[in-house]
């Protein structure tokens, strides 16, 4: 979800008036895909480099927004919607990690889509994280294999990527998901992600219907 500070700035905006906006299109797209019959849709909401490098206005907002996703998407969570969350949540605030861990536990019987929030995320990171619990549980390494490797992983418990999204113009997969997209289509677009629409959704999916997935034959 990417580029909303830009987007803000292009219409002389303060920089964080982009968060109402960010949250009210986050809600929109997750209805949208439930329509299509998706199952699981996966956004990435910060990353490691963001909680280091944005200023502590700019990430208190964005925690404020986080805190808030069960206000904001009270009525999915209710009836349809399960949450989860990926990456190191450890890293938040305790107040936020009991928010997050609330949620779950309240959507754990919803069986519509699944949205998985990616938070604080880094490839590097998990790597890291993966390797430590590997040597702490005295596994052979000369023995592992890649579907082992895979049970070490956040996503370990959901189906591989299928298609990603990368709005804001920017061609480059920043490590997301890189363990799960060794097939996965990559659609890029100049759309910001506030802009980013039933129409633009419709034009990534489009993309990815017509995509020759040979992988496998």
């Amino acid at each position: 979800m990417d580029w909303n500070r830009r987007w803000a700035k292009k219409r002389s905006l303060p920089s964080l008036a982009w968060h109402k906006k960010w949250a009210d299109n986050v809600e929109e797209i997750i209805e949208l895909v439930a329509n299509k019959k998706i199952k699981y849709l996966t956004l990435w909401a910060l990353s490691t480099e963001n909680l280091i490098n944005r200023t502590e206005n700019e990430i208190e907002g964005i925690i404020n927004l986080i805190n808030k996703i069960e206000t904001k998407l009270e009525k999915m969570i209710q009836k349809w919607l399960k949450f989860d969350t990926i990456w190191n949540i450890s890293k938040l605030p305790e107040e936020t990690q009991k928010i997050l861990k609330n949620i779950k536990e309240k959507t754990k019987d919803n069986k519509w889509i699944t949205l998985i929030l990616a938070l604080v995320y880094g490839w590097q990171d998990e790597i890291i994280r993966w390797i430590k619990k590997f040597i702490n549980e005295k596994w052979d390494i000369n023995k592992l294999t890649k579907e082992e490797f895979r049970q070490y992983i956040d996503t370990w418990k959901y189906p591989v990527a299928d298609l990603i999204i990368r709005t804001g113009g920017d061609i480059r997969h920043s490590w997301f998901l890189l363990f799960d997209s060794e097939y996965s289509e990559y659609y890029f677009t100049e759309t910001k992600w506030p802009d980013f629409d039933k129409k633009e959704l419709d034009k990534a999916i489009d993309f990815f219907k017509k995509s020759k997935r040979n992988f496998g034959k």
